[in-house]
């Protein structure tokens, strides 16, 4: 997995190559003149599987009234840039690119919902420094169930879903969006906002990059390393996701070694969009003990 080091040889080398003069940065940003000066730190969201940076849109609203907020939309999620391997590499790349462009932040605090916020595991693992804090939204250590780890979504059905997303994409999208609200969600307006949205918008999706991040996905399993991970964490999770099972984040919580978890015991896959308004007030207290 590549560091901050070995990203910025890179820029380097293709600045020579460009004759000193930088390409265009494909990162979607808000708030550069926010209310209140921020200068040593950003907040940087990073969106799930199969969807953009669009679903931050609450988030988006209210931080950027205090804080210099920036989005990113990862490989084959939005942009032209493709994941090209089944491995969170191409992702962790994309957020080391702009961490190099915009060094003069001296520390993000980085938000990751889902895959998201195993791509935030994985920078901070190999990147000690660059958080401040994380924010770890419906994340696992570990995707896919194992003997010695329950929480996770059985082999079975991880093996089928990728199965049936090569052989037909949007059908498989189709079934699978609804499965991040509960019940009771699928009536609010969010919900309904959520899946309007992107059972149009995963038609732009680079279906075979979707399909690797997915594996990605699957294979994740950074347990083994979670006590190397000191930097501040909060976890937020839904007491009825089906998607990532509480029990992970209870999981990271235990074994990240500066961690608290907050649970919404109501709420799905996405508590950021169903109760924005409880989920922005618990970030902005994580935050404002950070800075």
């Amino acid at each position: 997995m590549p560091n901050i080091t070995e990203i910025k040889e890179q820029h380097k080398e293709a600045e020579n190559r460009e004759n000193g003069k930088s390409g265009k940065r494909k990162i979607l940003s808000f708030s550069d003149s926010p209310r209140r000066p921020f200068p040593d730190s950003a907040l940087l969201l990073l969106h799930g599987w199969a969807t953009d940076s669009l679903v931050w849109q609450h988030q988006v609203e209210e931080f950027s009234k205090e804080h210099k907020v920036v989005t990113i939309d990862l490989p084959s999620h939005a942009e032209k840039d493709v994941w090209s391997e089944p491995t969170l590499k191409p992702a962790v790349e994309k957020l080391l690119q702009f961490t190099v462009h915009d060094s003069q932040f001296t520390g993000f605090i980085g938000i990751g919902w889902s895959l998201g916020g195993q791509t935030l595991l994985e920078t901070a693992l190999n990147n000690p420094d660059l958080f401040k804090g994380i924010i770890l939204v419906a994340s696992s250590p570990c995707f896919v169930e194992k003997k010695d780890f329950q929480w996770g979504q059985p082999q079975g059905i991880a093996k089928r879903m990728l199965k049936d997303l090569k052989k037909d994409y949007t059908k498989t999208m189709e079934r699978f969006y609804p499965l991040n609200f509960t019940k009771e969600e699928l009536a609010s307006s969010d919900a309904e906002w959520f899946l309007e949205y992107y059972e149009k918008r995963c038609a732009a999706f680079h279906c075979d990059g979707i399909a690797k991040s997915l594996e990605a996905l699957l294979a994740f399993d950074i347990r083994s390393s979670l006590h190397k991970i000191k930097t501040p964490a909060l976890i937020i999770q839904g007491g009825k996701d089906n998607v990532c099972p509480s029990g992970a984040s209870t999981y990271l919580a235990k074994n990240l070694p500066n961690a608290k978890i907050e649970t919404f015991d109501d709420t799905g896959h996405i508590p950021f969009l169903t109760r924005h308004k409880e989920f922005n007030q618990i970030v902005k207290r994580f935050i404002e003990k950070l800075c």
